[in-house]
């Protein structure tokens, strides 16, 4: 099980963003570094929000769902996504 990290990254023109960063296995069987941009600062006032914001981006992570690796994701698909009940037919 991963926690992964979340980081206050700075950018060039525009506030501050939260990055979700984390590993996964590829299909080559090596650990690959992935990084998501979950919102700016503006959006996500603080870390705790981002955290409980990925909840739901965490379990499936853990569960090694293809649902992070078919598709590029927004914030809003993450509280969506929280917001439905588990597949039952998922490993």
């Amino acid at each position: 099980m991963q926690n992964g990290s979340v980081i206050r990254a700075e950018r060039q023109r525009g506030p501050d963003v939260w990055e979700f960063r984390w590993r996964e296995t590829g299909a080559d069987g090596k650990r690959k570094h992935r990084r998501m941009v979950l919102g700016s600062v503006e959006q996500l006032t603080d870390e705790a929000a981002v955290r409980q914001a990925i909840s739901a981006l965490r379990l499936e992570l853990n569960r090694g769902g293809g649902w992070l690796k078919t598709r590029s994701t927004t914030l809003s698909d993450l509280v969506s996504h929280g917001a439905q009940p588990p597949d039952k037919g998922a490993r």
